[in-house]
């Protein structure tokens, strides 16, 4: 298993796409505290959302994962595992290890490269504004593991990498605006999307927080029962 997250954490990092996701929420976190100090009404409004003791920047990152955080991970590994049976490399792993080794592996891959980019952009933005709260960190890499998850589950039910590409930019911009809208709505028709997706869980700091850590779970689950029913 642990040849299968390495393998999973230095691919994610070889990628062009992980140097500029980390630029970009960097540079996006930077301007939009940096506007938000700029204007007092809406930092204001903004702290008065945000814990005692909560920085601007981090939050600013935190606000850009939970909007953009499920197209980041499906732009990244949509593929994770249907391109391991498409290009029939799965055979390799299933003959050394078992299956729900594999699952476990790459999602403990997929999770550590998150860890490592949220991490180097607090370290920026820590060291430009002085400020650092690791509440916020600590719950955007809960969201992105019920991200990783779902990411995850997906490409074990859908075989077809193309597919799951094409799925992941679908639903990685209607999740977030469904789950977001679902929040603050009481409409009948959004309570699903209220109580499966993350967003109601993030907040506060309660109890609730662990909901999204038993969804992960169970997708993980899923994905492993699937890799051990399917024919490779």
């Amino acid at each position: 298993m642990v040849h299968v997250l390495m393998r999973e954490f230095t691919d994610s990092f070889k990628s062009v796409r992980s140097i500029l996701i980390i630029l970009f929420l960097t540079f996006i976190a930077y301007l939009s505290a940096s506007f938000l100090e700029d204007n007092p009404g809406l930092l204001d409004a903004f702290m008065s959302a945000q814990e005692d003791g909560a920085s601007i920047y981090t939050g600013a990152v935190s606000i850009i994962i939970l909007i953009l955080g499920f197209l980041f991970v499906f732009a990244i590994s949509h593929d994770v595992i249907n391109k391991e049976i498409e290009t029939r490399t799965i055979r390799l792993l299933v003959n050394k290890i078992p299956r729900w080794q594999i699952v476990i592996g790459k999602a403990l891959g997929i999770l550590f490269f998150w860890m490592i980019t949220i991490l180097i952009s607090y370290i920026i933005l820590t060291m430009i504004s002085g400020e650092l709260y690791l509440a916020h960190y600590f719950k955007t890499i809960l969201f992105l593991l019920y991200v990783i998850s779902f990411v995850l589950f997906i490409s074990s039910i859908i075989p077809k990498s193309k597919l799951t590409m094409f799925l992941g930019i679908l639903l990685g911009i209607s999740l977030p605006v469904l789950g977001l809208i679902s929040v603050s709505s009481e409409k009948w028709y959004f309570l699903p999307f209220k109580y499966l997706l993350p967003y109601y869980y993030m907040e506060d700091e309660s109890i609730k927080l662990l909901i999204p850590l038993i969804f992960s779970i169970i997708f993980l689950i899923i994905s492993v029962v699937i890799m051990k029913r399917r024919d490779l």
